[in-house]
């Protein structure tokens, strides 16, 4: 007798084993599902001041808690340091902390703090100007119904089999066969949840976003001291966005300025603050001179609906603007054009060179435009080298290898950055980096000219944290009549 129950002992060891195993292969995943709440990272481009700066913010796991931003200076970055905070939205920045901005190219990380779910905003400030990025902390994620199922299912299984598996239970057949069948439906339970659980997680609720803060009556907004106007709800929209462009101080040719852009719904006339980061901005703004000079710049948001940036006009006369944006919800993406002046009389500017060979940035540039025909999709592609090789050392801007801006031709016949007649367009060069993470030495885009006329190209790419814009005129013919 004692033979055979020691023989038995191994057995029902190996069994409860077994058992203990299956339960944690079913318990583990679900615990790790609902421990583990996805974390957003979101970069995004910023032109404050003087400094060209891009940040990655990595949100906390839901509930609040550290919140990590890694700043990286591009450009001509002045030295210096700007202060960084996480607040409530328009709230001001209590304990601010200094990162510093130079060398270029060189990332310096900060931990900041969000301790509650909600809407934020991380402040970046430069002394003059303070930039606003909305995020979101997440509300904790919880447990799914089909989660305790496989839990509790799992545990009585197991528990249930066990005891029934034990000497004094098998010396009473009744019990024995009781904790049996408690056990069938504890792990029936467990494996029919698991069966028809969700194939993918749930998506993690977000808090609902606070009421955001109109700029003050009267003032620049974001631009000194003062404290922030009290919270008053606005109604977001999915209409059309109206943009209005006008500078802090008057303009003039060759001193800075600040830019300040307000966007405003067209069907209710509220301010737009439900832009949606996209390609690395809240707004990708394209400035055009009279002297077709291009600034692409990514304004900083300094209060809901209100961006700021800084430029420097080349010359006299009307600049052109352009917004892309992409608003939440069915928004969807959206270019809004308007204008300001820089007074002074006005030179015509002469055209670009063709496609063909020149000089940018100390490299050799040939741009190639093969039977640029209207309606029809056409091949830009540009080569770059220096010194008689390749250059392959092109840094991916806004998570592209290149960009290609278009302005086709106004009334007149030639690209007008003021004239609605003039179509706007923005490619991407959407190549793989090589091997060591860098592109080179071509960039290539597809466009198609809505029609015949003169185009004014931009080609750009980063090299050494510097962005290399090329100018190009096209001329483009008009499509074939079909034959009768």
């Amino acid at each position: 007798m004692c033979l055979v129950i020691a023989q038995q002992a191994p057995r029902r060891a190996v069994v409860v084993l077994v058992l203990l195993g299956a339960l944690a292969a079913l318990v583990a995943p679900a615990a790790l599902a609902h421990e583990a709440t996805p974390t957003g990272v979101q970069r995004i481009e910023l032109d404050l001041g003087a400094r060209e700066l891009a940040l990655t913010i990595t949100a906390p796991p839901g509930g609040g808690g550290r919140l990590p931003v890694v700043v990286l200076p591009r450009g001509d970055a002045p030295p210096g340091e700007v202060q960084l905070a996480a607040v409530r939205p328009g709230g001001v920045p209590a304990d601010p902390v200094a990162v510093p901005v130079a060398p270029v190219g060189q990332p310096r990380e900060v931990a900041l703090s969000a301790d509650a779910p909600g809407a934020w905003e991380v402040t970046v400030a430069d002394g003059t100007t303070v930039a606003r990025v909305p995020i979101t902390v997440a509300v904790p994620a919880s447990t799914p119904g089909w989660v305790w199922a496989v839990r509790v299912g799992a545990l009585l299984g197991v528990v249930a089999l066990v005891a029934a598996l034990t000497p004094s239970a098998r010396q009473r057949p009744r019990v024995a066969i009781g904790l049996g069948a408690v056990a069938l439906v504890g792990l029936t339970v467990a494996g029919t949840a698991v069966a028809t659980a969700p194939s993918s997680a749930p998506t993690t609720p977000t808090a609902a976003p606070a009421p955001v803060t109109a700029p003050p009556a009267g003032g620049h907004a974001g631009h000194g001291g003062g404290a922030p106007t009290a919270p008053t709800p606005m109604p977001m929209t999915s209409g059309s966005v109206v943009a209005t462009a006008s500078t802090a101080t008057p303009a003039s040719p060759g001193a800075p300025v600040d830019l300040v852009l307000d966007l405003t719904d067209s069907s209710t006339g509220a301010r737009v603050d439900d832009l949606a980061i996209h390609d690395d901005a809240l707004v990708h703004l394209a400035v055009i001179g009279p002297d077709r000079q291009l600034a692409h710049v990514h304004p900083v948001r300094t209060a809901p609906g209100r961006y700021v940036v800084r430029l420097t006009p080349g010359a006299a006369g009307r600049y052109g603007v352009f917004a892309e944006m992409e608003r939440a919800g069915d928004g969807g993406h959206q270019v809004a054009r308007t204008a300001f002046e820089v007074p002074g009389p006005s030179v015509p500017a002469a055209p670009a060179p063709g496609p063909g060979p020149r000089e940018a940035a100390g490299m050799q540039v040939d741009v190639a435009v093969p039977e640029a025909v209207a309606g029809r999709p056409t091949s830009v592609v540009a080569t770059f080298g220096q010194g008689g090789r390749q250059v392959t050392d092109l840094q991916g801007w806004l998570g592209m290898a290149g960009h290609l801006m278009v302005l086709g031709p106004g009334l007149g016949g030639t690209p007008d950055p003021v004239d609605p007649a003039s179509a706007f367009g923005h490619v991407h060069d959407m190549g793989a980096p090589g091997p060591a993470g860098t592109h080179g030495p071509r960039v290539s885009f597809e466009h198609t000219f809505p029609r015949a006329g003169r185009y004014q190209l931009w080609v750009q790419v980063q090299r050494g944290w510097q962005v290399v814009t090329v100018p190009v005129t096209v001329d483009v013919t008009p499509a074939a009549a079909p034959a009768p």
